[in-house]
């Protein structure tokens, strides 16, 4: 089999949008986006839609990735203050459809792929951070910490000063 050059197939970079319009104002929508912009999507929903239970919140995941898709997606500019407050921005773009509106415009095998990417990738990080070797290394980093503190209250402890003040404390509780 002969091979052919990349560079003989002289593709290029399409930058196709489709235009759709909300309120009669013309909105453009990209029919790809490349993967380097797809990975930051991913990781921005990661870190927003991880809850202190060590688990991905389902509904941020929604919220957090349907308000990336209109970043990113679209021609609409948002505001800092607009950003402040994603849970107010989603549902006004919720109830008015726009975020529905957008997502049809968006060729489905490239829709499809950022979610898979996405929920497979959460799936991934929490399997990882609660399998025993995420435990072990959550450990490993949390006993460094407690030995550092552990010096620290030693050299406190060490001072005479300090000790005379725990004496004191000491007697006072009885």
């Amino acid at each position: 089999m002969a091979k052919v050059t990349f560079s003989k197939l002289k593709i290029t970079k399409k930058n196709e949008v489709r235009t759709l319009q909300i309120n009669g104002i013309d909105i453009e929508v990209k029919q790809y986006l490349p993967v380097e912009e797809k990975i930051g999507i991913i990781e921005r929903v990661l870190r927003a839609s991880a809850d202190d239970n060590n688990f991905a919140n389902p509904i941020k995941l929604e919220v957090f990735l349907n308000l990336e898709i209109m970043y990113n997606y679209t021609n609409i500019g948002f505001t800092e203050a607009q950003k402040k407050d994603p849970t107010k921005l989603y549902d006004l773009l919720e109830e008015n459809d726009i975020i529905s509106e957008v997502i049809a415009e968006i060729p489905t095998i490239e829709y499809q792929f950022l979610i898979d990417s996405t929920t497979e990738t959460i799936e991934n990080f929490y399997k990882y951070t609660n399998s025993a070797y995420g435990i072990m290394e959550r450990v490993t980093t949390d006993y460094k910490d407690l030995d550092f503190d552990a010096t620290e209250i030693q050299k406190k402890i060490g001072n005479k000063e300090n000790v005379e003040f725990l004496q004191e404390v000491m007697e006072k509780l009885g």
